[in-house]
């Protein structure tokens, strides 16, 4: 079973709309919600509608320092025991277009633990031109003793997936009292494309790559047009799209 953590902070609607959208899609998924905004009601009505759960460990995030989310999700699953497969990490401007993410899991996963846009290993830090990756070199000694590596790892935040099996490792592998002092003192941007990645890999996870042909409408910016989102949804292949933010584009991607 396929569990979506779902961070978001604002625009109800939008949010009823976006698990809508992953449920039609997914429909033996389950989906988390994970409150990053200032208004702790936030989305308590949409969950109790649409039936789906809501993390109580859900706290306000600064803009880009959204990193903890999925770490909160994880060790939340884990202390109520609830059973999954899969664990993906969902953000909301992430929206479906085609079935079959399911299948693809089963079949893309075997032997695999995790599942990513592309993995990056940092070794060097005046080599690098990745912004996340800079700032964790600018503040690699204060996250040094935490990870006890010379290097670390990473890719882009939507849609990484874990298998069950290897987030209970990745948790165990966390020093929780120095990770809550890292966490209080750290700025550094998007850590969530470093951090689980890193704790996987030093968990020993045999790590996957998404195929190119489903990445044609997901990236980091601009944001996905109406254009873009029609041609694709003559591709098959073509299951979800990063970034939807543009109000038409969602409400053509509803209206399918």
């Amino acid at each position: 079973m396929i569990c979506f953590a779902l961070l978001a902070h604002e625009n109800e609607p939008a949010l009823r709309q976006q698990i809508r959208n992953l449920r039609k899609y997914n429909p033996n998924a389950f989906i988390v919600l994970y409150n990053g905004g200032t208004d702790r009601n936030f989305g308590k009505e949409v969950c109790q509608s649409e039936h789906i759960l809501y993390c109580p460990y859900s706290r306000p995030l600064r803009r880009g320092r959204t990193g903890r989310f999925f770490y909160d999700v994880m060790r939340w699953l884990e202390d109520i025991r609830i059973p999954y497969e899969y664990l993906v990490y969902t953000e909301y401007d992430v929206m479906f277009i085609h079935g079959g993410f399911e299948s693809f899991l089963s079949n893309h996963m075997e032997d695999y633990d995790c599942l990513v846009e592309a993995l990056k290993t940092e070794t060097t830090p005046h080599k690098s031109n990745w912004t996340t990756a800079l700032g964790m070199w600018k503040e690699w000694g204060l996250w040094q003793p935490f990870f006890q590596s010379n290097h670390f790892y990473g890719t882009f935040n939507p849609m990484q997936v874990y298998r069950h099996s290897l987030v209970k490792k990745m948790l165990a592998r966390v020093n929780k009292p120095l990770f809550e002092q890292i966490l209080a003192k750290t700025d550094v941007f998007a850590l969530g494309e470093i951090l689980y990645m890193t704790l996987a890999m030093q968990c020993g996870a045999r790590c996957q790559e998404y195929p190119s042909k489903i990445r044609q409408c997901f990236r980091y910016r601009p944001n996905i047009s109406l254009q873009e989102i029609q041609a694709a949804s003559q591709k098959s292949e073509v299951m979800f799209a990063h970034p939807v933010k543009d109000d038409s584009v969602r409400a053509w991607i509803s209206a399918l």
